[in-house]
């Protein structure tokens, strides 16, 4: 459209030949803050078979490493649907955007009496 491609999700770049998750994919460090600030946490990103997936693991709830589901919903940003972080009764759901090397992830955690934790942190890559 008016000279410039206009690329379908996952696809972007002059001729939609890049995939937009690759920009996600790899290992992430940094701090979050749920309550209180944690630092050192890493997290891994990678894609899945599926156009607009990908798999984030990393500890959204102590020191335990989950693994949840993310889709592509712009070309830099991640929706987190809702769901159960396993071994408890918390529910996540939320965000991560990426922005040159760093990821920010903006989730919220809930619990079972309805109460909400709201959770953020930034990345960098590594």
């Amino acid at each position: 459209m008016a000279g410039a491609c206009q690329c379908p999700l996952p696809y972007e770049g002059i001729a939609c030949e890049t995939d937009a998750r690759d920009k996600f994919v790899g290992t992430w460090e940094g701090r979050r803050d749920c309550g209180s600030t944690q630092g050192g946490l890493r997290y891994f990103v990678w894609k899945d078979s599926l156009p607009l997936r990908v798999w984030i693991a990393g500890p959204f709830w102590q020191a335990a490493t989950e693994t949840l589901e993310a889709r592509l919903w712009e070309s830099t940003r991640l929706q987190i649907p809702l769901q159960i972080l396993r071994d408890t009764a918390l529910s996540v759901e939320g965000q991560a955007v990426q922005r040159w090397d760093s990821l920010f992830l903006s989730f919220s955690l809930q619990g079972g009496t309805g109460s909400t934790l709201a959770c953020s942190g930034q990345l960098k890559r590594r």
